[in-house]
């Protein structure tokens, strides 16, 4: 790794030193569920009885909750959309003790087999962010930790929710989602875009962390937008994606993250 004049961990330890706390009890689990939903969160934390950690760093700008599944400890937070924030985020968790992270959040569809509510599972990105590069050259592939990529597979088999898996596009705009390049993408047999995925496969592959998302269609881009944000349908399918991520955390080995 090439040498940095500034680390998540010196921020970490800027932050606490005055406190006197630890790095443990900042409550950040080894394993850390995001999304970019607030909502899904709360109703995340609701159903496995997650609390507030007394001494998280950014309890107003990133809410983090802490909790048990199946005996293991998971963090969950919320984040803006975007790359940047995600990845400098996901830096500092990892600097407080996070080794995995499952993602769970939204994307459009480019193909007409993938309508709204669908399940995805991304094993592959086009890159199109420019937080990723900063980590590896474009021409690096990644893709998401095997484990929990098979595991989220199992959980939408098992709920009779099979996932597509395939190509993602990440883009950093998207007002610059073009026709040209939704067409072009979907006849590459790119399944959906969003604002996340490669950074984050591109962090955890640098910094050896597990990291892989599930994310729920929310809108439709292969003919004309057809988004069905705040839908009954939409809600369904985030809320059957929040119970699949659950069965999967349950499902990991009780052995050490």
């Amino acid at each position: 790794m090439t040498d940095v004049r500034f680390t998540p961990q010196m921020l970490i330890h800027h932050r606490i030193q005055p406190t006197g706390l630890g790095i443990e009890e900042l409550g950040v689990a080894p394993l850390v569920v995001l999304s970019w939903s607030q909502k899904l969160i709360n109703l995340f934390a609701d159903k496995i009885g997650a609390e507030p950690p007394q001494h998280w760093l950014y309890p107003d700008t990133y809410p983090l909750y802490t909790g048990t599944v199946n005996g293991r400890q998971v963090s969950l937070v919320s984040l803006p959309i975007g790359a940047p924030v995600t990845i400098a985020v996901m830096e500092e968790l990892i600097a407080c003790g996070a080794r995995r992270f499952i993602g769970l959040g939204w994307a459009g569809s480019l193909q007409p087999h993938a309508p709204i509510g669908t399940l995805l599972i991304p094993t592959a990105c086009l890159r199109e962010e420019g937080t990723s590069l900063h980590y590896y050259p474009g021409e690096v592939s990644l893709a998401p930790d095997s484990e929990l990529a098979g595991l989220l597979r199992q959980a939408a088999q098992e709920h009779g929710l099979p996932a597509l898996e395939g190509l993602q596009w990440t883009i950093d705009a998207p007002y610059r989602e073009t026709i040209d390049k939704i067409e072009a993408y979907r006849k590459q047999g790119v399944l959906g875009v969003d604002m996340e995925t490669s950074a984050m496969f591109a962090l955890g592959k640098y910094r050896g962390v597990g990291v892989a998302n599930l994310l729920v269609i929310s809108d439709e881009l292969w003919q004309e937008w057809r988004p069905a944000f705040r839908t009954p349908q939409l809600i369904e399918a985030s809320q059957q994606a929040l119970m699949i991520v659950i069965d999967c955390i349950a499902k990991l080995p009780q052995s050490p993250a």
